[in-house]
């Protein structure tokens, strides 16, 4: 089953035309002589040659994912490897395609469990490495095979996102990653190494020339030739000062010979004495470079953005285009946050138009809270906008941003740029930008809008400004003049800028990502649906329109109903693809086919408002979606299920979901909505709000462990992920099937590795022996005698008893700020007491909510992220799926949560108080609205407890934890 779905997946994404595959980007290439040599990229494409280069010819892969690595060993026998990323999910599925006639038909075997896979190498026909993105099954990402890739063993590794690797012999090799993660395997055994001053950059291409030297380029200019002997490698200490403009992505090794190149693609850096001189060789093309080969001292190949593939004959002197599909984007779109990345303009303008275009993300998110998906952001994001016919994304590696929520101002967004840019953070950034439009030459840019967010956002307000200055000066000659003398990088005048205008507002260029467009055979919306949730976790509707202002100073900016329109960009030009137009009759039949799409939509929309009856609407969801393509129709029950989630009905949502998984077990969503439904069906807690009957759920926790058997035969990368292995071990425990559950913590608990999941795994199993003490941190909630006072003075008994969780902050920056949270119970409430010291510099409350607790009436789900509050996360089974989120801020004023849901509104009961600096809180929780079993001496609750003070800081009890919460952070509370 996993098989058929990762075939189907392959043979069905958006934008894998032949038209667009002439522009795909160009991972990796391979020559074995000096005729005979393959170059692998996006949507699935293959470029081959026999005669060295005059000629490339596109072969078969039988895929439509992105490949990204290649190795041959001779013109007949090779590889090639990549993987795509599940919606929502975010788990990647790797790819191995195998060809013994030089690749003229490629196999690939969809049984192989591997996460996506990044790069691949053969020391003989049989014995090979590979490195891949971490997984659940997989956490250290790299794996050896001994059958020719038939099949394929982890090795032993650490969690870390490795990005380039090579190996002298199956037992000796270097692996590199992100954020300057290396390790050397030396006898089998992985070795982690500092990686000297590399700060936030990451590896991109690593050489081994034996077990104790090695080259190693990246981000930011980073090249290493490197002694692995020594602790700490350095940056080549020779290399010239140009090499500061690049990001390096490309290495060719001979000997004592090295070739480097990358983003911008004009320069190849060449030394023929290891390191100890070098030269610098243009190249004609701007475009970024990402793999090159030498099979001689002189002859050699480079490849990357838009199809292009070089060649030289003089040790890199000079450079031939060989191929290309073309010179520059059309289209530059500039962002600080992946959530604004306009996804319908990209299959609008690239999709259905055929203009080149490419993204730039300039903010990062990554350092304060690493990332804790498969597939990391970078990734995700490339994949996403290649999806809805776009060329290509990129990430700036220098700007961190503090996690979302915080809502920092621009004075600490600038100190912390400053911190990794030697004190001109803004400048790197403008630099950036710079950089960017000079090696893309678009006619267009489009930016976020300072008035975009309808309240103050101090990134915007400092990237707009910042990005708008160096559109201008990249059109100058004398501004940043030594990216042109040396980057080669001359001077770009765009001819459009536009911004992208907040949700509602309407402008001259407005797109109705709603309409179809024949060269989608959908509407912009629909295209770019499943892309999206590359990018989130949940489903999102697209706005019904996208509004875009032109910006001052923008040559023929105005007056144009369309964003690209008159700049005389020819099809198949040099910025744009010729693409095919199906015949009248083909167009016919898809625009019947997406008028009944948008018609059903709009049915779905109208629902949605009025609250109209789920069980009316599912019961006509055949005639709904009958002669639907099952791409269109799953996207629709989806969207369906999702809705009924979000407004409580969860009855429905299930049989929505059910329906989807039931009628199209292939479609790229049905994963994320068996995962729902497992943990609908394992939760306690949504039983007790479902169906209000104490009588134990047996029957809804068969259904989730028919729902895991089911994941285990046909979707075991799912199966074993921590998402679905707890919900499972929980369903287990409630049929007092502790020895099933016990396995699953057992199988957990052996991936150390995996973030805090083992942790809470090896915590379950003490948990389950009376005599042992549960190895997570543990909050006593001690039983009150008498009921506290509400009055939010927490001089009660109760709280002189009760043990404090003391909240605090992982950067180690709240001493003048402590917090600390106190928790009791009897037979009816669960209490709650929180006391803080005042953040400094944090928003005053208004004085008319301020002081001490009013007889004023609070709104219902108050809008607390501008207020300095307190979250307690209930999880009452531990199944670190479903829990209650209780928010209460220094006003007490609260807002409420179950399982994402808002429209759970419990009945609690809230004071607080204010004075000398310090705010305290008591509340009290019916227990009625939480559970219909009231705790017992002993019971155990998973709990998180987080503060979060906007524009100051994060603390909580354990680790780890975000203000997006992680349930794996959670500890537990034990009750008295």
């Amino acid at each position: 089953m996993l098989g058929s779905l990762l075939l189907a997946l392959l043979s069905t994404l958006p934008g894998g035309t032949d038209a667009a595959a002439g522009d795909a980007r160009l991972n990796d290439l391979c020559f074995v002589d000096v005729q005979h040599g393959w170059a692998v990229g996006d949507r699935g494409v293959i470029w081959h040659t026999d005669d060295g280069g005059q000629h490339w010819q596109q072969q078969a892969s039988g895929v439509d994912c992105n490949l990204q690595g290649v190795c041959f060993l001779n013109a007949q026998l090779g590889w090639a490897v990549g993987g795509l990323t599940h919606p929502y999910t975010h788990i990647g599925n790797g790819v191995v395609l195998m060809t013994y006639d030089g690749g003229q038909t490629w196999k690939h075997n969809p049984k192989l469990l591997l996460p996506a896979l990044r790069r691949i190498g053969f020391f003989d026909p049989r014995q090979g490495w590979a490195i891949a993105c971490r997984s659940a099954m997989y956490p250290g990402g790299l794996f050896a095979t001994n059958d020719g890739g038939r099949s394929w063993q982890p090795l032993p590794g650490s969690d870390a996102d490795w990005t380039a690797a090579d190996f002298l012999d199956p037992r000796h090799g270097l692996v590199a990653g992100r954020n300057g993660s290396l390790a050397i395997l030396r006898g089998g055994e992985l070795e982690s190494l500092a990686a000297g001053s590399v700060e936030l950059r990451s590896f991109a291409r690593a050489r081994l020339l034996s077990p104790t030297a090695a080259w190693l380029v990246g981000e930011g200019g980073l090249v290493q030739n490197t002694s692995l002997a020594n602790p700490v490698p350095q940056n080549s200490p020779n290399l010239p000062k140009a090499a500061r403009h690049f990001d390096f992505a490309a290495l060719a090794v001979r000997g004592p010979k090295c070739w480097i190149a990358g983003s911008p693609g004009t320069r190849v850096f060449h030394t023929a004495d290891a390191g100890r001189t070098w030269s610098v060789f243009d190249t004609g093309t701007t475009l970024p470079l990402r793999a090159m080969t030498f099979v001689d001292d002189q002859r050699g190949w480079a490849a990357g953005e838009l199809g292009t593939i070089l060649a030289t004959s003089d040790g890199g002197r000079t450079w031939q285009t060989q191929r290309a599909g073309g010179s520059r984007a059309a289209l530059l779109v500039i962002v600080a946050d992946p959530d604004d990345l306009p996804l319908e303009l990209l299959a609008r303008v690239s999709g259905n138009d055929g203009c080149l275009s490419v993204v730039e993300l300039l903010g990062r998110r990554d350092v304060e809270t690493p990332s804790r998906d498969d597939v990391p952001l970078p990734d995700r994001l490339h994949e996403a906008v290649v999806r809805v016919g776009g060329c290509a994304a990129d990430r700036a590696w220098q700007f961190p941003l503090r996690q979302p929520g915080l809502r920092v101002d621009s004075r600490q967004i600038v100190e912390a740029w400053d911190r990794t840019n030697d004190g001109r953070g803004l400048d790197a950034l403008r630099a950036r930008v710079v950089r960017q439009i000079r090696i893309w030459r678009p006619e267009a840019v489009v930016i976020d809008d300072a008035r975009r967010k309808e309240d103050d956002d101090p990134l915007l307000s400092l990237v707009h400004p910042t990005v708008m200055q160096a559109i201008a000066q990249a059109a100058e000659s004398g501004a940043l003049a030594e990216q042109t003398a040396e980057a080669g990088l001359k001077p770009w005048q765009t001819r459009q800028v536009y911004a992208a205008m907040p949700p509602g507002s309407r402008s001259a260029s407005d797109l109705t990502t709603t309409q179809f467009m024949p060269g989608l055979g959908r509407s912009p919306a629909e295209a770019a649906a499943e892309p999206r949730g590359l990018l989130q976790d949940r489903f999102s509707l697209s706005p019904p329109t996208l509004a875009f202002r032109p910006l001052a100073g923008s040559e023929q900016g105005t007056n144009r109903r369309d964003l690209l329109a008159g700049l005389g960009l020819p099809p198949g030009g040099e910025a744009r693809r010729d693409l095919p137009r199906p015949s009248v009759e083909r167009l016919d039949v898809i625009q019947r086919t997406a008028t009944k799409r948008r018609h059903v939509l709009a049915i779905l929309d109208q629902s949605s408002r009025r609250g109209s009856s789920a069980e009316q609407l599912l019961a006509q969801i055949d005639e709904l979606t009958r002669d639907m393509d099952a791409d269109s129709a799953g996207q629709i029950l989806y969207q369906l299920a999702d809705q009924y989630h979000r407004s409580g009905r969860w009855p429905a949502a299930a049989e929505a979901f059910q329906t989807l998984v039931d009628r199209y077990p292939q479609h790229p969503l049905t994963p994320p909505a068996m995962l729902w439904l497992l943990h609908y069906y394992a939760s306690a807690e949504a039983a007790w709000q479902v169906q209000h009957n104490v009588a134990q759920p047996s029957k809804r926790f068969e259904r989730a462990v028919a729902i895991g058997a089911e994941l285990e035969r046909t979707r075991f990368d799912l199966f074993v992920e921590p998402a679905a292995r707890f919900p499972l071990a929980a369903a287990y425990r409630g049929l007092g099937r502790t020895r099933e559950a016990e396995r699953l913590y057992r199988l957990q608990s052996r991936d150390n590795g995996r973030d805090a999941w083992a942790a809470c795994a090896q915590a379950e199993i003490h948990a389950a022996d009376p005599k042992s003490r549960p190895i997570k941190p543990v909050l006593e909630c001690v039983r009150a005698r008498e009921r506290p006072h509400l009055d939010g003075r927490l001089d009660d008994p109760v709280w002189r008893q009760a043990k404090p969780a003391t909240l605090q902050s992982a950067q180690h920056d709240d001493g003048d700020w402590p917090a600390e949270v106190l928790l009791a119970y009897d037979d009816e409430f669960l209490y709650l007491a929180i006391r803080c010291r005042e953040a400094p510099g944090s928003t005053e409350p208004s004085e008319e909510n301020g002081g001490e607790n009013r007889p004023t009436r609070r709104p219902r789900d108050a809008d607390l992220s501008t207020q300095d509050r307190v979250e307690v996360f209930l999880d009452l089974d531990r199944d670190y799926s479903t829990y209650y989120r209780l928010a209460v801020d220094r006003r007490g004023w609260t807002n409420d949560s179950f399982w994402g849901d808002a429209t759970w509104n419990p009945a609690w009961f809230v004071a607080a108080r204010q004075e000398k600096r310090e705010w305290t809180v008591e509340a009290a929780i019916p227990l009625a609205e939480l559970t219909g079993r009231p705790p017992k001496p002993h019971d155990i609750w998973a709990v998180g407890i987080q503060r979060v003070a906007p524009g100051v800081g994060f603390q909580s009890w354990t680790t780890p934890a975000a203000v997006t919460v992680l349930p794996d952070g959670f500890g537990y509370l034990m009750f008295e």
